[in-house]
């Protein structure tokens, strides 16, 4: 009896959440254009100096100025769960550790392009939970629709035929997934544009023994260096997973409640970053040197990144002295990048998330050097 009056009162707050996240998007389609985090031309989170202090070699390299005349293809970035408040949509906003995240993973890529990304009513921390274990497709849409408003405004206002890679990590893979799915992968003429696609910890799938053939048709996974228009995706970790919310779809219900391909037949995908960049040597986690926001997600992050919690130095970015090499395993029927310290230091995994939180900082200019050698290459076609 206690345990059927508790369901009842989750159930009726749920609703009642819902109904509100139903509103806001109702009122969110009305509204003129989308809120903006990053922009060119205006002061924004992804727009960062680029000198840099190593930790691990002692070396610090100067800024390099670049204008966006100079950058020829666009980001669009969206970013993962960050949001403290309590609720189950986010109010689109520019909070602090939104803010935070978008320094965190999308403002080196500001050196090779410029960067677009949208404030969105993402499912927030407390309210992924409750999302997932109940399938509330109100709260996924809600969410949803505003990131796929904000693309379809970008391709008709800021775009103008030009070349963009698309960036996301965690909740933003997943909402990059289903927009590809719906938005790019079946029409040539959009597909033409994409440079490249940065999937990361969101479990991107493929039928088995494919670079296609799960989330998208037409999209392969990049195999070799240089090549365009294909993804990279992958999640990493330090050690073998027995179970994990990463690297196969038994646990992935966002996906399930997103009606994103999950099941028999459909593999993970893992790309390894070191081949497609030319940089297979070790690296480190790069972070920017400014304290991010404090939040639930701080306090996860200087609990995961090794080993010395983030790095931070005088310059606007830092590279750990640790350093690690990694390569893509298939261990437990999860498929994981798997990353090895070369010098024998401790690293602290979270339980079914292994070391999500450092998918993308985690040699991070690998990445950024992947997207350059694409837009080349676009660019040169």
């Amino acid at each position: 009896m206690i345990l059927r009056r508790a369901l009842g009162r989750l159930a009726a707050v749920t609703a009642t959440l819902a109904l509100g996240a139903g509103l806001a998007a109702g009122a969110a389609q009305g509204a003129p254009s989308t809120t903006w985090m990053c922009r060119p031309g205006t002061a924004n989170p992804c727009t960062l100096p680029t000198d840099t202090t190593d930790l691990g070699t002692g070396k610090s390299t100067p800024a390099r100025k670049v204008t966006d005349a100079e950058k020829a293809v666009d980001c669009f970035y969206v970013y993962p769960t960050v949001t403290n408040q309590v609720a189950l949509n986010a109010n689109p906003v520019r909070m602090p550790e939104v803010d935070s995240i978008a320094r965190f993973q999308a403002a080196r890529f500001g050196s090779m392009c410029r960067v677009f990304a949208p404030v969105y009513p993402q499912i927030t921390l407390t309210g992924l939970a409750p999302t997932m274990l109940m399938h509330l497709r109100p709260v996924v849409d809600t969410a949803y629709d505003a990131v796929r408003t904000a693309w379809r405004e970008y391709l008709a206002r800021d775009n103008g035929g030009r070349g963009v890679v698309l960036i996301g990590h965690s909740q933003g893979t997943m909402m990059l997934r289903k927009l590809i799915r719906e938005e790019i992968d079946g029409n040539a003429a959009v597909r033409n544009r994409l440079v490249g696609a940065f999937l990361m910890g969101g479990n991107v799938t493929t039928a088995a023994g494919s670079t296609t053939g799960g989330d998208f048709r037409n999209i392969p996974l990049c195999t070799r260096r240089g090549e365009f228009g294909c993804v990279v995706a992958y999640s990493t970790d330090t050690a073998a997973p027995v179970i994990s919310m990463f690297g196969n779809t038994d646990l992935d219900l966002l996906s399930q409640t997103m009606e994103l391909p999950v099941g028999a037949g459909k593999h993970v995908a893992c790309t390894d970053p070191g081949p497609l960049s030319g940089d297979s040597g070790p690296v480190g986690v790069t972070v920017p040197s400014e304290r991010y926001a404090f939040g639930i997600i701080s306090v996860l992050m200087d609990y995961t990144t090794f080993p010395e919690a983030l790095p931070t130095s005088a310059s606007t970015w830092t590279v750990s002295r640790s350093r690690g090499v990694g390569g893509c395993s298939e261990v437990n029927r999860h498929s994981m990048y798997r990353i090895r310290l070369t010098v024998p230091q401790p690293i602290n995994e979270l339980p079914l998330m292994g070391t999500h939180l450092l998918d993308v900082n985690f040699g991070l200019d690998r990445l950024v050097s992947i997207a350059t050698q694409q837009s080349a290459a676009w660019r040169a076609r």
